[in-house]
């Protein structure tokens, strides 16, 4: 008798687990600090450091080579979310699976911190630069094989780069953070036609 297993895609986002939304969270932070107006947020040990202790990565602290080596992941992560937003689904897993294979990933339950058991990609003896793009490459791979790469996307203002991902029920989010960049261009777009109505 054979089995068929049938993929069923679900188009909310409660299909995620905790360990799954903070991966994808993470990976959005990291691309950020190479996004914003203030120029590189990433700029030394303590940064790093301080980013992996918000994320609890047990483990190997960071070390300077960490540093250099985050910040060219980083950039490797934000390549696959560029795929994902062409809808180049077999060029984003391709890629996903090249940094896995390069970051040494190798799944393990752990608990720590208080936390009950929960994955990690790497092992804790890893580079700090390796376990945290692992973890966070897994964040991509879990929108992929959900069949949700859509929801990873890139601000829609004119003057943002940020990259969020649309947890809303219909993907409908169009700002990284809808009170400043959403505020900023309804203003210019109310300003706009007001302008309009009196000149013309």
């Amino acid at each position: 008798m054979s089995i068929t297993v049938r993929g069923v895609r679900d188009s909310s986002q409660s299909h995620f687990d905790a360990d799954q939304l903070e991966a994808m969270t993470g990976c959005v932070e990291l691309i950020n600090t190479g996004r914003g107006s203030d120029g590189e947020e990433l700029r030394n040990v303590a940064d790093l450091q301080a980013m992996a202790d918000r994320y609890a990565f047990a483990g190997v602290r960071a070390r300077q080579a960490d540093v250099v080596r985050t910040r060219d992941y980083r950039a490797r992560l934000e390549s696959i979310v560029a795929s994902c937003e062409r809808s180049d689904e077999e060029g984003a897993i391709a890629e996903i699976n090249a940094l896995l294979s390069q970051t040494g990933a190798s799944p393990q339950i752990v608990a720590h911190d208080g936390r009950g058991p929960h994955l990690h990609v790497s092992r804790p003896t890893a580079p700090l630069a390796d376990r945290m793009t692992a973890h966070f490459a897994m964040g991509l791979a879990w929108l992929l094989v959900a069949g949700e790469a859509g929801r990873i996307r890139s601000c829609e203002s004119p003057t943002c780069r940020q990259v969020f991902v649309d947890f809303s029920r219909n993907r409908s989010r169009r700002y990284c953070d809808s009170r400043t960049c959403g505020n900023r261009l309804h203003v210019a777009a109310y300003r706009a036609r007001k302008h309009e109505t009196a000149t013309g």
